[in-house]
């Protein structure tokens, strides 16, 4: 099973992917959360205590890779799914694995 939580900003798409992903992995399914936000707080909503933010080391943008073929262009994975996420995925509450896409570099990139 695959979801995605979209909407606009503040509609409560961090909740609601977080509260998910720990009643999925209560149950018993194996969950990864990937947070593709700019500013991102998936941690923090999962439970993560503010002391293991700092083990969360983002995915970097080199795991994906544009392929063409003719006039199409494609964004693919340039490494094996099961490689990136023993490298990067972070052990979150209740079961919860947590991939962080992407992040604030600096002051006005949220």
């Amino acid at each position: 099973m695959k979801l995605a939580v979209a909407g606009k900003g503040g509609s409560g798409k961090t909740t609601i992917a977080a509260t998910l992903s720990r009643l999925l992995a209560r149950r018993g399914h194996p969950v990864m959360a990937v947070d593709g936000d700019p500013n991102p707080n998936l941690a923090v909503a999962l439970g993560m205590s503010p002391d293991r933010l700092g083990e969360i080391v983002r995915v970097p943008k080199d795991v994906m890779e544009v392929k063409e073929e003719g006039d199409v262009r494609r964004l693919v994975m340039a490494r094996p799914i099961e490689e990136v996420t023993a490298e990067y995925a972070t052990p979150a509450p209740d079961g919860v694995d947590l991939m962080v896409m992407t992040g604030v570099d600096h002051a006005g990139a949220g």
